[in-house]
């Protein structure tokens, strides 16, 4: 059974071409197994995955971008799958945030009650990566990013990770009846927060960034450095390194965005492997930092970059990088971010290792794209309680429309046109406008 996105259609037909692919492929990643259906990274079978070639590395993307689909069976299913049957601490995965993220746009927390007690054990489970001072200390590998420069120890990632977790979680413990428990969850993520800001903060780089186990600051600026805006974890006036993503010297490639600045003397250092974390684009990151620079944009008075920079530096370049060589729609594990090729396939290519499937990565499902479009060009702002805003950061384009929109269990349509303005209609009944000067619209769902 297919589940459909909503439908979009824009005035840039790259950017529309690029929706529909992905659309496509996360269908085509969706997998009946015994446990229900899941959601796979790879449509080849690679031998680290797990039971039905399943990945958590990835499952936090798959949330996000699933959420949007017209039935929410799919994600249910996925949820308790990673619950009961999966190994959901293989990678770094914000498992209680991804499902409350789920239900701020079903409106529906039933499927986070029923599984609470699995993630407080899967929560509690991370103890193993917990260090004396209360902070979280990962491989850089299992964060899904071999070879960053920054390397192991105490990362942006998981830190941000186990923070958003810990404040679902108090959130989840309030509903179960358990005060006590909400507040020690809640106390833990105000700590673990404070301590982001307070240790992980380099003043050299002007970024969030790495402490290895032994206390010393890796000094470089990587795209992980945005992930703690994503959770609303950043402390305000620390915003200048966003500029950074505008910078041809530093992130902003050709054709992406770099995962490592291209200024450090690591930058893209030659390793035996196809995966490489020091520069090359890799989609996945990519996702993340975009996420990060919505929720930045809609929760900063005075943004240093604009919402025409989301568009068009940001987004619209990430649109146009799934592409193969002939130009047909296509996504891949990494990019090289000034030719455009598909890295890892064209180094395991020049291997001829039979062990080594070049092909491997075709129509990889390692990042999100439709929920960018929805909660950035569309600015569909999803939340727990009854109130929906939609605030689009995509009026520097002329126009664009987006209809059937699952949201708590209504449908939406969201039409912007430069001169008209914007318009949101609820189940095809209530309609409401706002002037093109203002472009955004709340209402009470």
């Amino acid at each position: 059974m297919e589940f459909h996105f909503p439908k979009f259609r824009s005035v840039d037909a790259e950017l529309d071409k690029t929706y529909h692919y992905r659309c496509e492929l996360y269908n085509r990643h969706i997998k009946q197994t015994p446990a229900g259906r899941v959601v796979t990274e790879f449509l080849v079978d690679v031998p680290w995955a797990g039971i039905y070639n399943t990945i958590n590395c990835a499952a936090m993307h798959h949330f996000r971008e699933g959420r949007w689909l017209s039935s929410a069976e799919v994600l249910n299913e996925y949820a308790r799958f990673w619950c009961t049957e999966g190994n959901p601490r293989l990678y770094s995965f914000p498992i209680a945030d991804s499902i409350v993220a789920l239900a701020k746009v079903t409106g529906d927390l039933s499927l986070a009650d029923e599984l609470y007690p699995h993630l407080v054990r899967i929560h509690d489970a991370w103890q193993d990566h917990r260090l004396e001072n209360g902070m979280y200390s990962q491989k850089c590998g299992y964060d899904g990013m071999e070879y960053s420069i920054s390397g192991n120890g105490i990362r942006p990632t998981i830190n941000s990770y186990m923070a958003a977790d810990k404040y679902a979680l108090a959130l989840l413990a309030e509903r179960a009846g358990d005060p006590e428990k909400a507040d020690l969850f809640r106390r833990e993520a105000d700590i673990l927060r404070q301590q982001i800001n307070e240790v992980l903060w380099n003043e050299d780089i002007g970024m969030f960034g790495v402490i290895s186990k032994e206390g010393e600051k890796q000094n470089v600026r990587e795209q992980i450095g945005y992930i703690p805006w994503t959770y609303g974890l950043a402390d305000d006036g620390r915003d200048g390194c966003f500029q950074n993503l505008l910078d041809p010297a530093c992130f902003l490639a050709p054709h992406g965005l770099r995962t490592a600045d291209a200024s450090h003397p690591d930058y893209r250092k030659e390793f035996h492997h196809e995966c490489l974390w020091n520069g090359p684009i890799w989609p996945f990151a990519t996702a993340q930092t975009l996420t990060s620079v919505i929720e930045y944009l809609n929760t900063t008075e005075h943004p240093t970059i604009t919402p025409k920079d989301f568009t068009q530096l940001l987004l619209l370049t990430y649109a146009y990088s799934h592409r193969d060589t002939d130009g047909s729609p296509y996504l891949d594990e990494n990019m090289d971010p000034d030719t455009g090729i598909w890295l890892a396939r064209e180094i395991m290519r020049g291997w001829n290792n039979p062990k080594k499937d070049p092909e491997r990565g075709k129509h990889y499902n390692h990042s999100s794209f439709i929920d960018l479009v929805m909660t950035g060009i569309c600015g569909i702002r999803p939340a727990l309680d009854g109130t929906l805003t939609v605030r689009p950061l995509g009026t520097s384009l002329s126009g664009f429309e987006v209809s059937d929109v699952p949201y708590h269990g209504r449908l939406l349509d969201v039409e912007w046109d430069e001169k008209l303005g914007l318009k949101l209609v609820v189940d095809q009944k209530k309609e409401y406008r706002s002037a093109a000067s203002e472009a955004k619209i709340t209402v009470k769902i």
